[in-house]
Formats: C-alpha cells, sequence, structure tokens
C-alpha cells in the first residue's frame, strides 16, 4: 500500500523536482535508489513523495532553508545532480516553497 508523508504542522519547506528523463540512463536506477536512502539520513529531512511516468515529480520536505542547501551540497548528491545534468534528464526544474498550510484525510 502507497503511503503519503507524514510531515510537522507548519511552516517547513518543499523542494519540488519535476524531470522528463533523456535517453541516457546507464547507472541512474542506481544512483538514484543510493541518493533516496541517503537523504532519509540528512538533517532537517522530513519525507518525501514521488510519482513518476512521462513526467517525473519528487516532492522532498524539509525543516528549513539551512537543510535544503546542505543537501544540494551534499557530495555523493551533487555527482548526482551533476550527472543528471549531463546524462539522465532531458528537461528539469527545481522549485522550493515555503509549506504554510495543509490538510487531507
Amino acid at each position: 500500500m502507497e503511503k503519503i508523508s507524514s510531515t510537522p504542522k507548519p511552516p517547513y519547506y518543499a523542494v519540488i523536482f519535476t524531470s522528463i528523463k533523456g535517453q541516457n540512463l546507464v547507472n541512474y536506477a542506481e544512483v538514484a535508489l543510493h541518493i533516496e536512502n541517503l537523504v532519509k539520513s540528512q538533517p532537517g529531512y522530513l519525507g518525501h513523495d514521488s510519482a513518476s511516468a512521462e513526467i517525473g515529480i519528487t516532492v522532498s520536505y524539509w525543516k528549513d532553508l539551512e537543510s535544503i542547501k546542505a543537501w544540494k551540497n551534499q557530495k555523493d548528491h551533487s555527482l548526482a545532480q551533476v550527472q543528471g545534468k549531463s546524462s539522465w534528464y532531458r528537461h528539469y526544474k527545481v522549485r522550493i516553497c515555503k509549506v504554510e498550510k495543509e490538510y487531507g484525510i
């Protein structure tokens, strides 16, 4: 059963990574799994939700902007970003938002 991430009471931050993969996906699955496991141990990380089809969307949730910056600059993540830009993604966009309200069932 799929589950939506549990997040604390706002405010917190969301990083929205939207992408379209290219043709060259050498090592993509292995690196993506490594990055997914690695992010879970990062200070300030609160969780993430992801969906993929033709367009992939991953939303990660963070305590603060400093935690987001530290993750962006984390060594393995930085290397994955370089490979993503040069090989894996035909197009991508990153958006950072402050979550001020949430509701749901």
